[in-house]
């Protein structure tokens, strides 16, 4: 028969087909590593004909007892089962019972308050299972825009004994337990008519300052959001989106409304994305009926905000959106006038979020690759997001010292130094910088540069044995740079961009190599640098991405398949000349594939005008070391090149300065491939609440430090659990 409130079927298990089916499953999860079983419905047999009942009932009990018999490592979680229970002593981990105090009619899809009786019915059953020890989880719902009343909800059942849950009927929503997750996810939604994500606005400017606040960033395509509860899930919505409303403008305003039910808070940059009146007017704005007309005048601005953070506040009124804000309505951080006196309002703040709109977002530089913050973009995101206090993990620093890691790319390794004796650029490398200074380095190099089917097949005798002696190096891991150096991972999408031109074709020219083989250029070149390179117990670790250095989920995927990690593209730079942070990217773009890791610094090719000169320039990554230093830590110490830094008198010299520079700043060295399990630990940490005010701290990976803001207080060392210590840092 069906179980027609939740639409399943009630199967019989005096059937040995069943039971074999259940047991092989269960084995077969149990090898997945899972640790446990939620067992669903144990009183569904209850739905079948009344003649039958006896007999399930008594295949239920005998079943559970076998499955203990047969899983003794798994872990039996039951959903009542108060028919079988007292006849299988020892079997259940815990009993979950659902509807204490606020239940869910599955027929009539409402929530619904739980009557004295029907909880007087459970105690009675209950209560041998509490005389026994076994753990009773209370499994409540309530609406997620409830989640106050969840809170006390589950401190009421806490207190009366029971681990709760107080979550949604569909339970596709994190609910609140003894502990409460804090929300570490952002939703960044883009708009897929204006490119992937990563070529947006939202991810270029904002992802690294969200990374640095504490968040993992959710890029959702403003056409396919999902339809699951945010509350709990994500700690706010951010929305950079340039080119009006989505074409479902009403699916969209409907995910929206959804969230400020939920009061989860929105922040909008860029672009107005929303058409609807009614939408805006809860929002407490309207829309002008005119355009900003005629002189136009500044009536007032917060500044605290706006004018003092990197560029100054100056009247601009082209494209300026035609809204402002009610009585009683939003608060306006910045308002206009136009000479009729009507009111413009581009940045405004409110208890659903805010919205920084240009023209009073960013100012563009003289330069169209620089910009400059009108706003300042960490107090918008704080007041806008209502941002909670929380510890942030934080991926620059380790044991108290700031990290530093050294990658180098394969290019140019064939090249001759301009020194005495004009030696190979990687023997240079390898005698000038890699031996001489105390940092744990992770090189790559180029197949088609170094081996016997490259570009130079009767240089490798020569070339072959100082990779050799670099991997051979005991400060070094190894990566591989691909076969032919692709500039382009994705050329169809790259032909498509306005202007386009492969100024150095589509990879290197390797004789009898026309068309690209990713496989050839990841796994091939992996294996090549195995077998002829290194050793087996020091094997290629990590591709370093080459060219454009955006690779599409299928090449991401490949690597990882082929126990490869990557790094590399991002466009982290920050220098005097530059100083704004609207140069620092992501560390992570998350893909289908797998997570893709970007450069944390840029390497020397944008410091040198693409290897034009001056060949001194990448003298200036000092300035971006410690412009991400202070007033913030937002960056370790990530030092980037190439094999050709090697070659020119400048180049040498400048690097002999930034690494003197390093080594004056004590930092923890490690390896790329070490580093890349901290980011990934800042993309997949929880935090959770407990119910005595401690953190309890959990999926770090490698990453081993947490970022305290000061009003949270000093930590008790004595009552902590898996604290190395403390340090009080400026930042």
């Amino acid at each position: 028969v069906r179980n027609q409130a939740w639409n399943s079927q009630v199967m019989r298990l005096t059937s040995p087909v069943w039971r074999k089916h259940l047991l092989r499953r269960a084995a077969e999860l149990r090898e997945q590593g899972y640790s446990g079983l939620f067992l669903d419905t144990l009183d569904s047999f209850q739905l079948l004909p009344e003649p039958e009942q006896t007999a399930e009932r008594a295949a239920l009990r005998d079943f559970l007892a076998e499955l203990k018999r047969k899983e003794p490592g798994l872990q039996l979680f039951f959903n009542r089962g108060f028919e079988v229970l007292p006849e299988l002593p020892g079997v259940a981990a815990a009993v979950a019972v659902e509807s204490i105090h606020a239940g869910w009619d599955a027929a009539n899809r409402t929530y619904r308050t739980v009557s004295q009786d029907d909880r007087n019915w459970l105690e009675g059953h209950l209560a041998p299972l509490r005389a026994q020890g076994v753990p009773l989880v209370a499994i409540d719902y309530l609406p997620p825009e409830r989640r106050a009343d969840a809170r006390k909800l589950a401190k009421r059942l806490r207190e009366e004994g029971f681990v709760p849950f107080v979550t949604v009927p569909e339970l596709d929503y994190l609910g609140i337990s003894s502990i409460e997750v804090q929300p570490r996810r952002i939703a960044l939604i883009f708009d897929p008519r204006e490119g992937p994500f990563n070529e947006g606005a939202g991810h270029r400017y904002l992802g690294g300052l969200l990374e640095y606040l504490g968040f993992r960033v959710d890029y959702l395509p403003a056409d396919q959001l999902p339809a699951r509860p945010a509350s709990g899930l994500y700690a706010g919505a951010v929305l950079w989106m340039t080119s009006g409303p989505p074409a479902n403008s009403t699916v969209f305003n409907q995910w929206l409304t959804a969230r400020l039910d939920e009061q989860v808070p929105l922040a909008i940059f860029g672009g107005l994305p929303i058409d609807n009146d009614s939408l805006l007017k809860r929002m407490g704005l309207r829309r002008v009926a005119k355009p900003l007309q005629g002189k136009a005048s500044l009536v007032g601005y917060d500044a605290e905000y706006l004018g003092h953070f990197e560029a100054p506040l100056r009247l601009r009124t082209r494209e300026l959106p035609a809204l402002t804000v009610l009585e009683q309505g939003a608060e306006a951080l910045l308002t206009l006038a136009d000479s009729e006196q009507r009111k413009y309002a581009p940045v405004v703040v409110g208890s659903w979020g805010g919205m920084a709109l240009s023209p009073y977002l960013l100012e563009e530089g003289a330069d169209s690759d620089f910009q400059r913050w009108i706003i300042d973009p960490f107090a918008f995101l704080q007041r806008a997001l209502h941002l909670p206090i929380f510890p942030r993990p934080d991926a620059t620093t380790e044991n108290g010292r700031r990290i530093a890691t050294v990658h180098i790319d394969g290019d140019g390794f064939v090249s001759r130094a301009e020194v005495v004796g004009t030696p190979y650029a990687g023997k240079q490398v390898l005698n000038d910088f890699i031996k001489p200074y105390p940092f744990l380095t992770s090189v790559s190099v180029i197949e088609g540069e170094v081996g016997p089917r490259g570009m130079y097949p009767h240089l490798a005798r020569e070339l072959e044995p100082i990779a050799r002696e670099i991997f051979a190096d005991p400060k070094v891991e190894v990566a591989t740079h691909t076969y032919s150096h692709p500039f382009y991972w994705q050329p169809e999408r790259a032909k498509q961009r306005e202007g386009f031109s492969a100024e150095y074709g589509y990879k290197m020219a390797i004789p009898g190599y026309d068309k690209i083989d990713f496989t050839r250029e990841v796994v091939g070149s992996a294996a090549y640098i195995n077998e002829r390179l290194t050793t087996p117990d020091k094997p290629v670790k990590m591709i370093f991405w080459s060219g454009g250095a955006m690779p599409d989920d299928a090449t991401i995927k490949l690597a990882y398949d082929s126990g490869l990690t990557n790094v590399n593209g991002g466009n982290t730079i920050l220098t005097k000349a530059y100083p704004s942070v609207s140069g620092l990217y992501p560390l992570l773009r998350p893909t289908s594939g797998g997570l893709h890791y970007y450069a944390p610094v840029i390497n020397e090719n944008l410091y040198t005008n693409l290897w034009k000169g001056p060949y001194y320039g990448f003298r200036d990554v000092i300035d971006t070391f410690e412009l991400t230093d202070a007033p913030r830590r937002l960056r370790g110490l990530h030092l980037y090149y190439h094999f050709y830094s090697g070659t020119k008198q400048a180049s040498i010299r400048a690097m002999h300065q930034i690494y003197r520079f390093l080594d004056q700043q004590q930092p923890l060295s490690l390896w790329m491939s070490d580093y890349i399990t901290r980011l990934h630990g800042l993309y997949q940490a929880s935090l959770a609440r407990d119910s005595d005010g401690s953190w309890q701290v959990r999926g770090l990976d490698g990453l081993r430090t947490l970022r305290l803001d000061p009003a949270q207080g000093w930590p008790d060392l004595l009552r902590s659990s898996g604290v190395a210590g403390v340090r009080d840092l400026p930042q």
